[in-house]
């Protein structure tokens, strides 16, 4: 065999081998097949059976026991809330939980309404939004992003205005925040034409996030507000064919807006930089007769707030009688809705200069943050004072406003002079709470340096406050002058809740609303009937008193406070070796006697007695004769016996006799008072005592 023959055969061979190994390659191929689908069809179980086992956990979970309106409403409270983190979207969330979630979150058209956009960079996204939300109504919240440049802003707006404008009249509310001015001209013309592009807007934000912005790029929005500055108004002529109720703009020239868009405004929000001294042609600050003459625009307003703002006060709204002055008077603006105004950051000296061109009657209430006062002419020139009228800087020669509804004031200032010269020009018969605080950041820093709460009488007008219930005092220090915080107490005879935060001199304060005035009390009825008069022991000042908070009063201790709620809850507490002093009978079962001191025998500290000005003797007036009538007319009312005021200091009287009990009371880090001593407090029928923790010393 020679060797052509011998390789033959030898491939023959190696051929036939191959052929076998290519078939069981094929075979292992076709089991490895078979065992790979039994494997998936595995896998498709168990992930059947996870999912069905995770949908049977989800049930086990109590809020899956709800029926889906429910879950769809706690959905709904979850949306609203504002996150820091714009890209988190609770709506998608909820929606990947599970499949029961995800199906009711995509029938819920409302979840998806709220949408909140950073730029316009993903348009996708927001038209997901707004196929799901169906015709639910929109709030949508836009801002340019951080990294934008100007012309980056305005085309992502325009895209933004563009792709969404279909959807315009579902939106009720609308906020747009760009860096620049020129972006928020987009929208004007939508907004000139309000009443078919968003006849349902009830909410608009305009707010350039830039301070003290250029409008060189944007001065069409200068000369918009320019010219309807200078047209004539008159409300006969406001048409209410818009439904908004709520505008908020920053920095936003105000007078853009037609009359009908916002005559049915209810709240106004406004935000503008201070004028600065290196004020530009293209620069924008609010002037006073801009600001009068949009309130004009606005008879139904009943919220007016103006955040770190100040209008400048320009020539013409000066006050100033005299004959050759180049300024002149002019009518206040009505405002008969105006219900709360909240203003951050004027001087005290501007305080009654605005409002004096505000006519609100119907004023309730007022919250008020005044900055410390300056006397630098640069900064009043800047507010628009008349340098040569210092008189006027401080509101000399102004009438004194009188606000009969207001029941709610806050005032937060710097300093004592501050407090001293922001309310003289004000007369506030029907206050009810007052919260004053002091703002004053180096003071704070210092707590031994707090200012001391001046008098009422240098801080009101009138500093009898008889309908106030409520006062709250923030870091200052009361006067240690004997008889100063007594007769502050006195000028509100039906407080009910006091509260001090961070404030100092405290004891002094306790030592006043534990004195005691002792009496008799007559029983009721015609002839007297019903037993002999009654000796009560009551308390001086604030019979009414029923809540007391103290939030990081340091010098505040636990014998003084158990010694204001004993001379309070006395009545239901009262020890068998209390010693009553006899009072003075007087007609009408009036006593004057006054104790000061302990406020338990037990403690065994003595008794001073003291005439008390409230329960001296009254003698009745003598009846003045009277001839009647023809016509046998009755007689004058000045004649009436008892008379009025005898029967009002009776009452007060009776009032002090018979005091409110302490039934609420808050301690929260207070040094000198432990968790133990707060919680005894409840065996002498304080109700609701709560201890909140004391910093350590």
């Amino acid at each position: 065999m020679n060797a052509r023959q011998l390789l033959n055969r030898e491939l023959e061979v190696l051929g036939m081998q191959l052929q076998t190994l290519h078939q069981r390659e094929a075979d292992f191929q076709k089991i490895l097949n078979d065992m790979q689908k039994l494997r998936d069809d595995v896998s498709k179980e168990r992930m059947a059976l996870q999912e069905k086992m995770h949908e049977l956990e989800a049930q086990r979970g109590l809020i899956n026991w709800l029926p889906s309106e429910l879950i769809v409403q706690i959905f709904l409270a979850l949306r609203d809330f504002d996150f820091k983190d714009t890209n988190y979207r609770p709506a998608v969330v909820v929606s990947q939980v599970c499949m029961k979630w995800r199906a009711i979150a995509l029938s819920a058209p409302r979840l998806w309404s709220r949408i909140i956009l950073q730029g316009f960079r993903r348009p996708e996204a927001a038209q997901t939004y707004l196929q799901r939300s169906s015709t639910a109504p929109l709030a949508i919240d836009y801002s340019s992003s951080l990294a934008d440049r100007p012309s980056q802003e305005c085309c992502q707006m325009a895209d933004f205005i563009v792709k969404s404008q279909g959807h315009f009249g579902r939106i009720n509310h609308l906020s747009l925040q760009c860096k620049t001015a020129l972006p928020l001209e987009y929208i004007l013309e939508s907004i000139d034409n309000h009443a078919t592009t968003f006849p349902h807007l009830r909410y608009l934000c305009l707010s350039i996030s830039n301070p003290n912005p250029s409008f060189a790029a944007a001065f069409s929005l200068m000369e918009r507000d320019e010219s309807t500055s200078k047209a004539p108004i008159s409300r006969d002529q406001v048409t209410t064919s818009n439904g908004l109720w709520h505008l908020k703009l920053e920095q936003f020239p105000l007078l853009n807006f037609t009359s009908g868009f916002v005559a049915n405004l209810r709240s106004l929000e406004l935000t503008y930089s201070p004028r600065t001294t290196h004020s530009a042609t293209h620069d924008y600050y609010l002037k006073m007769s801009s600001l009068c003459r949009f309130l004009f625009l606005t008879p139904l307003l009943e919220e007016l707030i103006l955040t770190n703002t100040v209008p400048f006060f320009d020539s013409k709204f000066l006050i100033d009688d005299s004959p050759d002055s180049p300024v002149f008077r002019i009518r206040n603006v009505k405002l008969d809705h105006l219900k709360s105004i909240e203003w951050t950051y004027p001087f005290a000296c501007d305080v009654h200069r605005f409002l004096s061109m505000i006519d609100a009657p119907g004023l309730e209430k007022f919250d008020l943050w005044v900055e410390d006062p300056s006397r630098q002419t640069d900064t009043l020139a800047l507010r628009g004072y008349q340098l040569a009228a210092s008189a006027q800087i401080y509101g000399q020669g102004q009438g004194v406003a009188t606000y009969p509804s207001l029941r709610d004031l806050s005032l937060q200032c710097a300093g004592e002079d501050t407090i001293g010269s922001v309310l003289r020009k004000f007369s506030l018969p029907a206050l009810e709470k007052l919260a004053v605080t002091n703002v004053d950041n180096s003071a704070r820093k210092d707590t031994p340096q707090l200012p001391i709460l001046p008098r009422f009488e240098s801080i009101f007008r009138d500093p009898r406050l008889p309908g106030l219930s409520h006062l709250t005092l923030s870091y200052f220090k009361i006067s240690p002058e004997h008889g100063r915080a007594e007769a502050m107490l006195g000028y509100m005879p039906v407080l009910t809740s006091l509260s001090l935060d961070a404030c100092l001199g405290v004891g002094r304060l306790m030592e006043g609303l534990q004195e005691k005035v002792v009496g008799t009390i007559k029983p009721q009825g015609p002839s007297g009937e019903g037993g002999g008069d009654r000796q009560r022991r009551g308390v001086k000042v604030c019979p009414r008193l029923e809540a007391l908070s103290f939030w990081g009063c340091q010098d505040v201790d636990f014998a003084g406070l158990r010694a204001v709620v004993l001379s309070r809850n006395r009545s239901t507490h009262s020890s068998g070796d209390e010693c009553v002093q006899k009072g003075i009978e007087v007609p009408n079962g009036a006593t004057h006697s006054v104790t000061r001191g302990a406020q338990d025998g037990i403690e065994g500290r003595s008794h001073k007695v003291e005439e008390n000005q409230m329960g001296r003797k009254i003698k009745p007036l003598r009846k003045l004769r009277h001839h009647g009538h023809a016509l046998g007319s009755s007689s004058s009312p000045d004649t009436r016996s008892p008379s009025t005021n005898i029967a009002s200091s009776i009452i007060a009287m009776q009032e002090a006799l018979q005091p409110a009990l302490i039934i609420y009371l808050r301690v929260v880090d207070c040094r000198l008072i432990d968790r133990e001593e707060v919680m005894s407090l409840r065996d002498l029928g304080v109700v609701d005592a709560v201890w909140a923790g004391s910093n350590p010393c």
